[in-house]
């Protein structure tokens, strides 16, 4: 995931539809299109708020409590977490 411009991916995200980041994050991840409808309702993040929550998981020069503090201070942050480790587990 290192390889990710995240920045570039939240400019073009913010200019795209709905429907469109959804294709974008399914095709970063093994969900479908359908789950990452319901993984983002489940969470109840906006679709930028989503970016910077990734964007702070892929930071490695980061602490995982730093990590967990930047999370912390994004809205609907930490629901994105759970739910996503609800897609994992």
């Amino acid at each position: 995931m290192s390889g990710i411009h995240w920045d570039s991916l939240a400019n073009q995200a913010a200019s795209q539809t709905d429907a469109e980041f959804k294709t974008t994050i399914a095709s970063l991840t093994s969900m479908s299109i359908s789950e990452v409808d319901q993984f983002i309702k489940e969470s109840k993040i906006t679709n930028g708020n989503a970016i910077k929550v990734l964007k702070e998981i892929n930071d490695a020069a980061a602490s995982n409590s730093a990590k967990a503090d930047a999370i912390t201070n994004i809205d609907n942050g930490v629901n994105f977490l759970v739910s996503l480790a609800n897609k994992i587990v």
